[in-house]
């Protein structure tokens, strides 16, 4: 029987054991009519994905949720703003849980890193319903083990001697992505952008990214309006990138 655990944040978590995917779930559950505060949570997945399709190891011990968000207006320019407030919520929980002392990079745009080596990753997808669209946001953290072989280097919390549990990581992340969903509606985007660059690219960072076949090399120039990434590249121009995989240099 399936667990199910209410949050002080006012989600509710069901819990399972084992699925193939937490976002297939959840998505089978905001087609039948689940509330829009539901969130699943998977001790181990089978077939977890990450973007482009990419296959992402998922096996006990580290986290596996997936939660739904209400779609915004769709004439709004903040197409980043899920995602970022996502990453912030992974980011900050990891800063909490480490006693402030470790402080995570967030590669732009859905991939958290403790010393450049990628420790969370975030899925985002829209979901049509009948009435409305709502997001499905799947998101995890390794925590006791990582994958190899993978195109960006990966590591895992405890490695990185943090010392936690995916009971304790869950609780922690609701409640700042309430204070940060709560933080966004009160002082708008350029908020969400300005606590980004805490944890972000720094001004001039050398970086590379690659779009499709091609790759721009260059250094980090900021976000524009809409969240996409600024970057200089070798001839001088600036470059805006909304969709890519970015790597440190």
């Amino acid at each position: 029987m399936n667990k199910e655990i209410e949050l002080h944040s006012g989600y509710k978590i069901i819990e399972f054991k084992e699925l193939d995917s937490t976002m297939i779930k959840l998505k089978e559950l905001a087609i039948t009519g689940c509330d829009v505060n539901t969130a699943v949570w998977a001790k181990k997945q089978i077939s977890g994905r990450g973007r482009h399709g990419r296959e992402w190891t998922s096996p006990y011990g580290n986290l596996y949720v997936s939660f739904l968000r209400e779609v915004e207006n769709k004439n709004s320019k903040n197409i980043f703003a899920p995602v970022f407030i996502v990453a912030l919520a992974i980011a900050n929980s990891i800063k909490d849980i480490s006693g402030d002392k470790i402080i995570p990079r967030i590669k732009w745009p859905n991939d958290v890193l403790i010393n450049k080596s990628k420790v969370a990753g975030i899925l985002i997808e829209n979901i049509s319903l009948s009435n409305n669209n709502v997001l499905n946001i799947g998101f995890g953290i390794n925590i006791v083990s990582n994958p190899n072989n993978t195109i960006y280097p990966a590591t895992n919390l405890n490695k990185e001697g943090i010392q936690t549990n995916s009971k304790e990581m869950i609780t922690i992340f609701f409640k700042n992505l309430k204070l940060l969903e709560k933080l966004y509606i009160r002082e708008g985007i350029n908020k969400i952008y300005k606590m980004w660059g805490v944890f972000g690219h720094k001004i001039g960072d050398p970086i590379s990214v690659n779009i499709g076949k091609n790759k721009i090399f260059g250094k980090f120039n900021g976000l524009n309006g809409e969240g996409g990434l600024l970057i200089i590249d070798g001839e001088g121009k600036e470059q805006v990138v909304l969709a890519g995989d970015v790597f440190l240099l």
